[in-house]
């Protein structure tokens, strides 16, 4: 690929005379601690590092014709840019041969909701005949194949990799999850979604947004024509209603509590799923699902609406959601023979939390136990608040440790308990397999224990040291246990 290809569309200020955009260039460098050949470096300003500091030792290797900048460096060819990481985004885009072009596209962000919304489309499309590469928290999939991704959006250079690899594969559709940190930060720049979904907002990554008005600006950078052509925006909510205001791209509107576009009647929930009639401005979706509680509706209503949106017929949208019996994590069901229910779950914020034990609190016919912990090194604010919303909503609450990182696991459950009304009552268990055993084995008939927290994750961070543990296995391996 010739420079000139790489660098179509990039918002240049400037450029120096040595830089030839008639060669040809191999790659595309952005870590300066393994530089490949033939390939510019990309700097910009990161969250944590400025990568600016690190463009004329990598130029001097020889291995780099020129640095892409957002200033000028000394002594090194440059091409001087508006934003290094939309350039960055753009350029790897061109380098894999812009594959979201060749593909549909629909992208779901919101604080909870993400991945049961992408999953439930991905099973629409699978009805309707399409074939899609599914992108988020969960990792990437499509045929049989599954990429693990560190982050719910990818990296600019691994998610164009990825997305040229799918398309090659003969995927024609793009299902992704978009965090806010990868709004804010521009990864995916030079996308344009056929229809974008918003699930609702709540407080989470406060660490890195500040507030919830910085939080609610990065997600309403999905509904401006640079990122999407339709929004489809879940209006029970205040930050709905804001965003149905604020989004400058055409939109539809879903919810239950508020009058929308597309609603829900004749609804029904119990513990083996629900049923409800989709109603929009064209007809009537009569469907059953295996999916648990109110929010899961909420889901599905996000998931058939942009479907709709992007074209997809009833009937196959009603196929689809019938289709899925569960997705990985989200509200997962075992079962103890003497009757207990056991539920595994991702809720790891106070509002996702809030919306399980409810909609599990619904079905209560004795106790609800729920195990939760926060993650170390995260927002620290929603500690004391998932606390209060756990006690206000359990029977039971044990408290243990969820990936710790490098904080001290300790401190992370002292900064939770300071939430509770009576602390005196809660089960302190740090060893998440002891706190997961303990709930198990004390379940009674008609209990319901949730695993909140962890759900997919097959994994533990402590320290910087990642270790193997899955919340559905410890499940599984307690029953065997307690049944013997």
């Amino acid at each position: 690929m010739k420079v000139s290809q790489l660098l179509d569309g990039l918002s240049i200020k400037g450029f120096d005379l040595d830089v030839d955009f008639e060669t040809d260039v191999k790659d595309i460098n952005i870590d300066s601690r393994n530089i490949k050949r033939k390939a510019p470096f990309f700097a910009f300003q990161g969250a944590a590092v400025d990568s600016h500091k690190f463009a004329a030792e990598v130029y001097a290797s020889g291995k780099v014709p020129f640095v892409v900048a957002e200033h000028k460096i000394e002594g090194v060819p440059t091409v001087v840019v508006e934003d290094g990481r939309k350039a960055l985004a753009r350029a790897c885009r061109n380098f894999f041969g812009k594959p979201d072009e060749e593909m549909d596209s629909i992208a779901v962000t919101g604080t909870n909701g993400k991945t049961t919304t992408t999953y439930i489309i991905n099973e629409i499309l699978k009805t309707a005949g399409r074939k899609s590469v599914l992108v988020g928290t969960t990792g990437v999939k499509y045929d049989d194949k599954f990429i693990y991704m560190d982050s719910t959006t990818p990296p600019t250079y691994e998610f164009f990799k990825v997305l040229r690899d799918a398309k090659d594969a003969g995927c024609d559709t793009l299902v992704m999850e978009v965090s806010s940190h990868a709004l804010h930060q521009h990864r995916i720049n030079g996308v344009v979604f056929d229809v974008a979904i918003f699930t609702n907002l709540s407080g989470d990554h406060l660490d890195y947004h500040k507030t919830m008005d910085e939080y609610f600006e990065a997600k309403k950078i999905l509904f401006t024509p640079e990122y999407s052509r339709v929004g489809v925006i879940g209006k029970d909510s205040e930050f709905g209603e804001r965003l149905l205001k604020e989004a400058e791209v055409d939109r539809v509107s879903y919810g239950i509590t508020n009058k929308s576009e597309i609603t829900a009647e004749e609804i029904w929930f119990g513990l083996s799923g629900l049923r409800a009639k989709f109603v929009y401005p064209a007809g009537s979706i009569e469907m059953e699902s295996s999916l648990v509680g109110l929010h899961n509706l909420e889901n599905l209503m996000a998931a058939g609406s942009g479907c709709i949106m992007l074209g997809i017929d009833a009937k196959h949208i009603k196929s689809g959601i019938e289709r899925l019996k569960n997705v990985p994590g989200r509200l997962e069901k075992f079962e103890k023979s003497n009757g207990a229910y056991i539920f595994v779950d991702f809720a790891h914020t106070d509002d996702a939390l809030k919306n399980v034990l409810e909609a599990l609190g619904s079905f209560k016919e004795n106790r609800v136990i729920t195990v939760f912990g926060c993650g170390g090194d995260r927002d620290r604010s929603k500690r004391p608040r998932m606390a209060k919303t756990a006690e206000l909503d359990s029977d039971v609450v044990i408290v243990t440790s969820d990936n710790p990182r490098t904080e001290d696991p300790q401190q992370v459950i002292e900064d939770i308990l300071v939430g509770f009304e009576n602390a005196d009552s809660v089960i302190i268990c740090p060893d998440r397999s002891k706190a997961i055993q303990k709930a198990v084995e004390m379940a009674e008939p008609k209990d319901i224990v949730l695993i909140a927290g962890k759900g997919h994750e097959d994994y533990m961070i402590l320290g910087t040291e990642k270790i193997h543990f899955d919340d559905r296995e410890e499940v599984k391996k307690h029953l065997e246990v307690s049944e013997c």
